[in-house]
């Protein structure tokens, strides 16, 4: 049996650096590490595609003593445009490196011919998708060379007449593609909350002796969804599913926790600690004999053919980025409140990259222009340009956009180009020195303190070296929030 075979790895959480000092105060409060290793990489801006794999940091996530899983978030397999050839082999070296018995990859899309989404968008569910996707999983399965799961996915979309139900959906493709569940509950959770497939409706439909993995989670209310936003503790509705399910699950070797570390300052490392010992008394009702279920297959009646799977990515893609509908599913699509919801959660995601590694220049626009005439011109900026995955990539993209526009701004120019040499210099780690013509830093110390300077600067030839461990600091960037690729939830 698929699975049966593989380790029993018991308790786990995602892994963020954020998270080092509860391992070290707690060692033995988890099993396993779950690493996403495109969150570890780089991605130059001027040379797209191109990924940086940082040898010190890899050895350091394969020194620390617990056993790992790795877990993609960059080549999602619900869609039909591949995601970048480059991750393949270097989620495979992953793989080897951290000695992960099984990976895993997300149920759903972020890529369209022409651009990325910057959000995991839920994929066509019908009989011609199934050939598609199952075609997807394969091919990451076989670049990896280790037993192969899928994540169940977020849907924010109300249920479609002309599509599989979601658990048969699952219950076919996995069938298909010989692979296994990585059964993200939370998700599952929110989709009921939400107004799609009732929870226990879709685990009646999935094969469990094919679950190897549980994702947990928290999430709040926003708009009148529930988020799958991995902010806290779980919800109590949840938890009560988790003690329902687990006991049926007869190959479930691992239960991870997620929180996601922009979190970590509300919810504290006493809460994740909490949280996983609630998970420890979950897995504590595991067992390994459950009597099997008849498989359930697609409705072949259900054929989804008056819309295709890349007219749909088309169309959805469009909408999530903000763009009009254009196509009759786009215009359809466009009346879903879920796809504002969608725009909003992208638009978020967006500005937070912007603002994170160039913080400084953001303030400066805010302070000066005021906060609302910033989103306005961060609006305009998402109308004209899709996102892109890496924060780096989509911070540059904005400077580009913010030179088009040729804002004048006073010290806007320089703030920006030593922001940008200071993310140069995280990137490739050489020093650069950064000139000015007046004293520089009462400007750059009161942006620090959110303010705008007192007086004026003493004129005069002033320059800073930026080195990777030096006064680059000033502007609150760091390894983190470079390589970070979008949120994807």
């Amino acid at each position: 049996m698929l699975g049966a075979d593989l380790p029993e790895l018991g308790v786990g959480m995602v892994y963020s650096s954020g998270l080092e000092p509860l391992l070290e105060a707690h060692p033995g409060v988890v099993d396993l590490l779950e690493i996403e290793p495109q969150t570890t990489w780089l991605e130059r801006p001027d040379r797209p595609g191109e990924i940086l794999v940082r040898p010190e940091v890899n050895a350091h996530l394969a020194g620390l003593p617990y056993r790992k899983l790795v877990h993609s978030i960059g080549t999602p397999v619900g869609g039909s445009v591949h995601g970048i050839e480059a991750q393949l082999p270097l989620l495979r070296d992953s793989v080897k490196m951290l000695g992960a018995p099984w990976a895993s990859e997300h149920l759903a899309f972020n890529l369209t011919p022409d651009f990325f989404t910057g959000f995991f968008l839920p994929p066509r569910q019908t009989v011609a998708a199934l050939e598609v996707y199952t075609h997807a999983i394969r091919r990451i399965a076989a670049a990896v060379e280790v037993p192969f799961a899928i994540e169940t996915g977020v849907n924010y979309l109300r249920p479609r007449a002309d599509e599989i139900p979601d658990g048969e959906f699952v219950a076919e493709l996995v069938e298909r593609a010989d692979c296994g569940i990585l059964l993200d509950l939370h998700n599952i959770y929110a989709n009921e909350w939400n107004g799609r497939q009732k929870t226990r409706d879709f685990l009646k439909q999935i094969p469990l002796d094919r679950v190897w993995e549980i994702h947990v989670a928290g999430g709040f209310e926003l708009g009148g969804y529930w988020l799958d936003a991995h902010s806290g503790a779980m919800p109590d509705g949840l938890f009560g599913l988790a003690e329902e399910i687990i006991p049926q699950l007869p190959n479930l070797k691992a239960i991870v926790f997620e929180v996601f570390s922009s979190f970590l300052p509300s919810f504290g490392l006493d809460g994740v600690r909490s949280e996983l010992e609630r998970v420890r008394g979950l897995w504590e009702l595991r067992r390994t004999e459950v009597a099997s279920r008849p498989k359930i297959r697609a409705s072949q009646r259900v054929d989804g053919g008056v819309v295709s799977v890349e007219e749909w990515e088309s169309a959805l893609g469009s909408l999530a980025i903000g763009r009009a509908p254009e196509t009759a599913v786009g215009i359809e699509l466009a009346t879903d409140q879920g796809i504002e919801l969608m725009q909003e959660l992208i638009h978020e995601f967006r500005a937070s990259m912007v603002v994170a590694i160039y913080r400084l220049s953001c303030r400066l626009m805010m302070l000066a222009l005021t906060p609302d005439v910033f989103r306005r011109i961060l609006e305009d900026f998402w109308l004209h340009h899709p996102p892109r995955q890496y924060a780096a990539a989509e911070a540059q993209a904005f400077i580009d956009y913010l030179g088009e526009k040729n804002f004048r701004l006073p010290q806007l120019a320089k703030v920006l180009e030593f922001e940008k040499a200071a993310m140069d210099t995280l990137l490739d780690g050489q020093p650069r020195v950064v000139k000015f013509t007046s004293d520089p830093f009462p400007l750059l110390r009161a942006l620090s303190e959110g303010r705008l300077p007192d007086g004026v600067p003493q004129e005069g030839d002033y320059e800073i070296e930026l080195k990777p461990d030096g006064p680059v600091t000033v502007t609150g960037i760091n390894l983190e929030q470079l390589r970070g690729a979008f949120p994807f939830h």
